[in-house]
């Protein structure tokens, strides 16, 4: 490891106001146990850069432990992370370290499955999103036969905001992380009341947890040991309760490839927008 100083562990990507204070506790397990395994002291660490852009901060050469998405994981920070895993989710969609997205649409309306969305509106919260566009995309271009599948196309910033998009009439479907369909179910009924799944995608490894490149493979696979036990520990079992997270497993960017495939096929299908 060169030099000491560390961002703090920071796993913002389900780290919503309802689950805030669970998310915060298993950072600081986590923070606490990895310090401890790699000999650093709390000097070593540093606030993490909340006013960073979300790219930069995930590749700085500081970060310690954080979580970003696959399709990231695959495209912008190719060769910039290292790869250590990914936690498994108990909710529904989710099998082991992967997970799927549900595709919801209002709970009163007349769309029964995704054919029954040709012409109608979608929404997605990100270009690089694998939960929201890219295995979207991968569903739709089985059905659209190498042309446009919706009559409009919106982009929402964030999970939440399109399935409040849906559930307020303004678009007809969104492609849901299985997780954040599984968290909004149990922290935010009234808008899970709204909307109904109609379908799952296709399964992809799950968010990674991804530390700096200046980690060595050994400090890498400390990191990974310890992460498992903290994610088998008693103390933080009620937290992980709240987050829906019950295991983790070390990972390879072999096992992302999926995602790459799942692009490399919506292109051969002449679909290689959602659109």
């Amino acid at each position: 490891m060169t030099g000491k100083n560390h961002f703090a562990v920071r796993l913002s990507m389900y780290d919503w106001p309802e689950v805030r204070e669970a998310t915060q506790h298993l950072e600081t397990s986590l923070q606490d146990a990895i310090s401890e395994a790699l000999g650093l002291n709390q000097s070593d660490i540093q606030a993490w850069p909340e006013n960073m852009d979300l790219l930069a901060a995930w590749s700085h050469p500081d970060v310690l432990l954080t979580q970003t998405c696959g399709y990231p994981l695959t495209h912008a920070l190719k060769g910039r992370v290292r790869l250590i895993g990914a936690p498994h989710y108990a909710f529904s969609g989710c099998i082991g370290p992967r997970y799927c997205s549900q595709l919801v649409v209002r709970k009163d309306s007349r769309f029964d499955e995704l054919e029954d969305l040709r012409g109608a509106r979608a929404v997605f919260n990100g270009t690089d999103s694998q939960s929201g566009m890219n295995t979207f995309r991968r569903s739709v271009a089985d059905i659209a036969g190498g042309k446009p599948f919706f009559s409009e196309i919106k982009v929402s910033g964030g999970h939440l905001l399109s399935m409040r998009s849906v559930a307020q009439d303004k678009a007809d479907i969104a492609s849901i992380d299985a997780v954040c369909w599984g968290l909004v179910c149990n922290e935010l009924p009234e808008l899970s009341e709204r909307l109904r799944p109609i379908a799952q995608t296709a399964s992809a490894p799950g968010l990674p947890f991804v530390t700096s490149l200046r980690i060595s493979d050994a400090e890498a696979d400390l990191i990974a040991e310890v992460i498992e036990a903290v994610f088998s520990s008693t103390e933080t079992q009620k937290s992980r309760e709240r987050l829906g997270i019950r295991g983790f497993s070390k990972l390879s960017l072999k096992d992302y490839a999926g995602i790459l495939l799942m692009e490399q096929e919506a292109r051969e299908m002449g679909y290689p927008e959602l659109a």
